[in-house]
């Protein structure tokens, strides 16, 4: 060693220190060590900000040093800010000194020196308190974090789209409350998906209309108060984004912890602050837009995929049978089953897309400017609805509970019985069902154009015909020829 050892100073400031431990204070008085030292200064390293449990590279910087010759020394404030994460990074520091002779390290705070006897056991004891002490911070602040979700705090990251945080008026910590305008996109979002509109015609109006992402800086900056630039970046819409937004049990006011909903005593969800969208709405959202083998959507009736346009609505106009398909020169036709031997000795046969343009085009014609109706059920008593939803999907959430390999099948099993008693009780509950024909803005026309699904048409011909006759061929008529006065539409009364 010289007669000037040089020095490298490291210091670290974590997250979670306060001013007592600072990197000013820990410079200062590394520096008045090496001038009483004796020792020059060759580098001052520092990671501000870094926990003493994560890899710093500055750290990695100051054993390279000492390896290299480049220091004789190296100070630190603390041991504990070297490191918390115990021995092992103890004896990455103890390598280095092993094979540089003479390389001295000090932890000016804790009185200890590499040149000290038994110096190792003494840090190696220092390093594993301060790596405990480190887990139980990291126990703490993780405690306090579930107790906050537990009792529906909003305890940071992303601000739910719709929403910002504001002090909890009752308690501690901060509550979420809806915001008018972009509470009103959902809204709009909710009633343009259930009236039929697809998702990404949704989300390519978002992007067009530039209405900013939860995540964007544009919103960011409206959530911090800022003035909001208009050249800000407003973040682009997706359809999976979109869905996860419309179909998340916080627009319904509630909490979920650990993949589970917050649910009070009763076994019900808590609602924690103020709903966007009601039960009804949210669940219509969930099985219209989310992928239908999810497990959390209600199961719809599985209906057979009808094979043509007027399967099942094509009758034979002599014998009153249903017609079946089949093929006539590798060509689909509508034909009747009765024909000869069964009885019909007419058994008429038409060109199965010869057919349903002649019934397409009278339905358009007759009634394509009628406006197109929505069925909607409304109950006179929606709080006695959608506490019996509610108390539903407790229900199914129970039952998805009693197959888990931990759960607690008594207190499970006596939440089910209450549960059940509570559905008895509301389920005889007066309320009248009320159907109301809203229109959805759209002509019969141009929902026949808008869509390309063999069965949503069929639903759209049955809202105004019964069925459609097939007559058999005249004398001397071709029965390659277009002869609509073979048709007729028998119309829905």
């Amino acid at each position: 060693m010289t007669n000037q050892p040089r020095v490298v100073l490291y210091l670290r400031l974590s997250v979670s220190d306060d001013a007592s431990t600072s990197i000013m204070r820990q410079e200062a008085d590394l520096l008045d060590l090496a001038e009483r030292e004796g020792w020059t200064v060759a580098r001052i390293l520092s990671d501000d900000g870094i926990s003493g449990r994560k890899t710093r590279a500055n750290a990695g910087e100051a054993l390279r040093m000492l390896r290299e010759g480049e220091a004789d020394v190296l100070a630190v404030w603390k041991l504990d800010r070297w490191s918390r994460q115990g021995l092992g990074a103890i004896g990455d520091l103890v390598q280095t000194l092993d094979a540089t002779p003479g390389a001295l390290f000090v932890a000016l705070k804790d009185g200890l020196r590499s040149d000290q006897a038994a110096w190792r056991l003494i840090a190696a004891v220092l390093s594993e308190v301060a790596r405990t002490e480190a887990d139980n911070t990291a126990l703490r602040i993780s405690s306090s974090f579930a107790a906050g979700k537990a009792n529906g705090r909003f305890t940071g990251g992303t601000i739910p789209y719709g929403y910002r945080p504001v002090k909890n008026p009752d308690a501690v910590g901060r509550i979420l409350i809806p915001v008018p305008h972009e509470a009103a996109v959902i809204r709009e979002v909710a009633e343009r998906l259930l009236s039929g509109e697809k998702v990404f015609h949704v989300v390519n109006d978002l992007n067009a209309r530039r209405v900013p992402t939860a995540r964007s800086a544009y919103r960011r900056a409206q959530v911090l108060g800022l003035e909001s630039d208009e050249d800000l970046d407003r973040g682009t819409w997706g359809s999976t984004l979109l869905q996860s937004i419309m179909t998340s049990d916080r627009l319904l006011g509630r909490v979920t912890y650990r993949g589970k909903l917050v649910t009070g005593d009763d076994g019900l969800p808590v609602r924690f602050w103020e709903p966007i969208l009601d039960l009804d709405t949210l669940t219509r959202l969930r099985a219209h837009v989310r992928d239908p083998r999810s497990p959390d959507v209600p199961r719809r009736p599985q209906r057979r995929k009808a094979s043509r346009l007027l399967s099942g609505v094509a009758y034979c106009a002599h014998c009153d049978a249903k017609m079946f398909v089949n093929t006539s020169g590798g060509k689909p036709v509508y034909a009747c089953p009765n024909y000869g031997a069964r009885g019909c000795d007419k058994g008429p046969r038409m060109y199965a897309h010869t057919v349903e343009e002649i019934v397409v085009a009278r339905f358009l014609e007759t009634v394509g400017e009628f406006p197109e109706l929505e069925l909607i059920e409304t109950v006179d008593d929606p709080k006695t609805s959608e506490a019996l939803a509610e108390v539903e999907e407790a229900l199914r959430s129970a039952g998805a509970e009693l197959l888990a390999e931990d759960g607690d099948t008594v207190s499970v099993l006596a939440r089910i019985d209450a549960l059940k008693t509570q559905r008895a009780r509301l389920r005889q509950t007066p309320a009248t069902v009320v159907v109301e024909a809203k229109p959805t803005g759209r002509t019969l026309r141009e929902a026949w154009d808008a869509e390309d699904s063999i069965d949503r048409r069929r639903d759209l011909l049955l809202n105004a015909i019964d069925h459609a006759t097939v007559s058999a061929l005249g004398a001397g008529l071709s029965r390659k020829g277009y002869h609509p006065e073979r048709v007729a539409i028998r119309w829905a009364s």
